[in-house]
């Protein structure tokens, strides 16, 4: 992250209903940005303004966005001051689930982690830029120096982006979805059959929501690394991906994957996004995973 772009992006889900994911680091305590994210008066100054009393957990509200648009909300969790949801219905589409994480990252900086889940694709640019602009506005509440002004345009330019390549594809596994899950839910089972066929790889792997995994192959100048977004055990798992090698480190990459049961084996299915205006990184990143796949494949038969 930097000054002029200080989030990080995830697009995630399926074609029919996405999921976008963004963080960024305050230079606040937890503390300080809980109470910005839950005050009412402070919610009104980044987000908008709550009508009626203040919620508690399984209470519906309303939230006045201005210029006559009033949506409506039910609090779903509230765990202080580390995680908030809620549902959130827009207009007549079916309700979204937002996710709020935050995470102490240093003696007077926090990681806001928002998710989205459960949008129509006609959604996903709105909504990602507009909670770009909101978690900006959120900075100053919070006391953080003036933003370089970015145009709508432009934040909305890079969800088009994330949502213009996204590579899919699919793998029969001969073995059950409970194995095919053992072999990506652990370092142990990753270690398996991911880039096994080289000497120098060592893996971790924290698998729960806000882990962090890491791949590494120093002989080969490569590391991936990210956290995961889903775990949703013998159905899901989606993280986020940074690739880097001697050309630098990929941003704003994630990946989802599912398990299902299929004809006495398991279908596993890679969804890959990117922030990539060509068709390139798509197909190189094709390569790879048709091979990754086939050795998960090789090595459970």
């Amino acid at each position: 992250m930097n000054a002029e772009d200080p989030f990080l992006r995830a697009l995630t889900g399926t074609e029919a209903e996405e999921t976008i994911t963004i963080a960024r680091t305050y230079r606040a305590s937890a503390g300080e940005l809980w109470s910005a994210l839950t005050t009412p008066e402070r919610i009104a100054r980044w987000y908008g303004r709550i009508t009626g009393p203040t919620p508690g957990v399984g209470d519906g509200f309303e939230v006045d966005l201005g210029g006559g648009l009033i949506r409506r909300a039910v609090l779903e969790s509230c765990d202080p001051p580390t995680a908030l949801s809620y549902t959130w219905w827009s207009g007549d589409d079916d309700p979204g689930l937002v996710r709020l994480r935050l995470e102490r990252v240093g003696d007077d900086e926090t990681r806001l982690t928002v998710q989205h889940d459960r949008l129509r694709p006609n959604r996903t640019i709105q909504y990602g830029a507009g909670w770009e602009q909101n978690l900006v506005a959120l900075a100053a509440v919070t006391g953080a120096v003036t933003e370089p002004s970015v145009a709508a345009e432009v934040r909305s330019g890079r969800w088009e982006l994330l949502r213009a390549r996204p590579l899919q594809l699919e793998a029969s596994i001969d073995a059950s979805v409970s194995e095919v899950w053992r072999a990506w839910s652990s370092a142990e089972g990753l270690a398996s059959w991911w880039w096994a066929h080289w000497d120098d790889v060592t893996i971790t792997a924290d698998v729960q929501v806000g882990g962090a995994y890491r791949v590494d192959a120093p002989d080969h100048g490569i590391a991936l690394s990210g956290e995961y977004l889903v775990v949703d055990p013998d159905r899901r798992l989606a993280f986020t991906w940074r690739w880097t090698d001697a050309d630098g480190t990929s941003r704003d990459e994630a990946v989802d994957v599912t398990f299902e049961a299929k004809g006495g084996g398991t279908a596993v299915t890679v969804r890959h996004t990117g922030p990539w205006d060509t068709d390139a990184p798509a197909e190189a990143y094709r390569q790879g995973w048709d091979f990754v796949l086939a050795e998960l494949g090789r090595r459970l038969s």
